[in-house]
């Protein structure tokens, strides 16, 4: 598009720089997400699907017609609306993966965000087959960055918006006719279920004879026995009982004391923080500033590596080629990272501190890798992305194990509110550090916030004890 905007759209289509459409997409999708909560009370979560997908689709066919006249024009259907309608349907799937198995949130959140990823392995090759089939090289080199003059390569731009905005609309028909309304929290099975939560708490009393205690049994509704020991003596629930080993048995009472002064470890993973309190934490802080970090490393990884890579390895095809492998990894990455915090083998600050760590190290050597070898470079792109694509299953499982379930939506958009700020500061950012100080400091940037981000992951305290109910 870089190339069709320089040599094939109008005299004067060039009325923004092309930064913006990234950075628009990318900034957009935190107020998306923040009205996901107004829409879907209004209209249902399968109706708010409905309306992210006509959005979606109407920003891509437009974009067909836009590219050839102006920059700005597509910055709005490619970044604004597209940005909208992506936090809108991100969050319509989150909330129902949420509703329908809450146990699960974690591992099929980051499945769901994995679908997109996986998708490009097909549209990247589609799309480079279309416009690009015998694999030219870029002609024209100014300053830092490559294009392609050729004019059987630019005049096919438009035809490949089509194809992909085609692709999209059928794939999101058919989720749209799979969609279903969750069930409600009753009538999710529940697992934990077992014989003596069946039945009616235990009673227990002593035989004023015998100085036992008396059994009985009674019926539960589903037809099971269920014990109980006791008598007809008063406050018989405050007597001590001892089983046939010796052992204190407890009462109702001590139970029931045990619950108001310990609560359960299952009441604290559901704590619910409210947004204002979330903004006084500051392991908030801490999630926040990694969000910008990812971003940043990520922005520089969709926006350059092929355009970069160009400079030292002349093969359209090749680089295809890793942004092709490049989203297996980073789904594989997501899923990965999803099932360790499902069973909380490995818990958020954690996941968040490997993200961080890889995302320095590798941002450090990025210059220098396509110099030395192309493969080389396909690891170091396939890892960084599979680093970088971890925000978009930490952020959510963030949200939702530090500060729990009640205000999800509203803390996830304070959370991804990284992405709007860090969407809307890259073309004021990234474009004049690259033409002023050049790519080596431009990718040394990003290894520099890594580095200050993980220090304040290191530092932070993500004890959800101590955050307040």
């Amino acid at each position: 598009m870089d190339s069709y905007f320089r040599f094939a759209c109008t005299s004067h289509c060039m009325d923004i720089d092309s930064e913006w459409i990234i950075g628009l997409y990318m900034a957009m999708t935190c107020p998306g997400i923040l009205l996901t909560k107004l829409v879907a009370d209004k209209m249902g979560l399968k109706w708010a699907g409905l309306a992210a997908a006509i959005l979606l689709n109407a920003g891509l066919f437009g974009s067909a017609w836009t590219v050839q006249v102006s920059v700005a024009g597509t910055a709005m259907l490619l970044g604004v609306l597209l940005g909208l309608a992506q936090g809108l349907s991100s969050v319509v799937a989150f909330q129902c993966v949420n509703a329908w198995a809450p146990d699960k949130a974690p591992v099929l959140m980051s499945t769901s965000t994995s679908a997109s990823t996986v998708y490009s392995l097909l549209q990247n090759q589609i799309i480079t087959f279309i416009v690009n089939p015998k694999n030219l090289k870029p002609d024209v080199v100014e300053g830092s960055k490559t294009f392609f003059s050729q004019k059987e390569i630019l005049d096919r731009v438009p035809a490949a918006l089509v194809t992909y905005a085609a692709m999209n609309l059928g794939l999101q028909l058919l989720g749209y006719l799979l969609l279903a309304q969750p069930p409600k929290p009753d009538l999710l099975p529940n697992k934990a279920v077992d014989s003596d939560k069946n039945c009616n708490k235990s009673e227990y009393g002593i035989d004023s004879a015998a100085d036992t205690p008396i059994k009985h049994t009674h019926k539960h509704p589903s037809g099971q026995d269920c014990p109980s020991y006791g008598s007809h003596d008063v406050d018989r629930n405050r007597l001590a009982i001892s089983d046939s080993a010796g052992h204190p048995v407890r009462t109702q009472v001590d139970i029931s004391e045990e619950k108001q002064t310990k609560p359960s470890e299952n009441e604290n993973k559901q704590r619910s923080v409210k947004p204002r309190d979330v903004l006084r934490t500051p392991v908030f802080y801490a999630v926040f500033l990694f969000g910008i970090a990812n971003v940043y490393s990520l922005t520089l990884k969709v926006n350059f590596y092929k355009q970069f890579g160009l400079l030292y390895i002349q093969d359209d095809k090749y680089l295809t080629l890793v942004g092709t492998i490049t989203p297996i990894f980073a789904a594989a990455s997501r899923i990965s990272f999803g099932l360790l915090l499902n069973q909380r083998i490995i818990n958020v600050k954690g996941t968040i501190s490997v993200c961080l760590a890889v995302s320095c190290v590798l941002c450090s050597f990025w210059y220098f890798v396509p110099q030395v070898n192309p493969v080389l470079y396909l690891i170091l792109i396939v890892f960084l992305a599979a680093a970088g694509s971890l925000y978009y299953v930490i952020i959510p499982a963030a949200s939702l194990q530090i500060f729990g379930p009640a205000h999800f939506s509203t803390n996830y958009g304070l959370l991804i509110s990284s992405l709007f700020l860090g969407g809307i500061l890259e073309p004021f950012v990234i474009t004049p550090l690259m033409r002023t100080l050049g790519w080596a400091w431009l990718f040394g940037s990003a290894s520099i916030v890594s580095a200050v981000a993980l220090v304040a992951v290191v530092c932070a305290d993500f004890n959800i004890k101590q955050l307040g109910a």
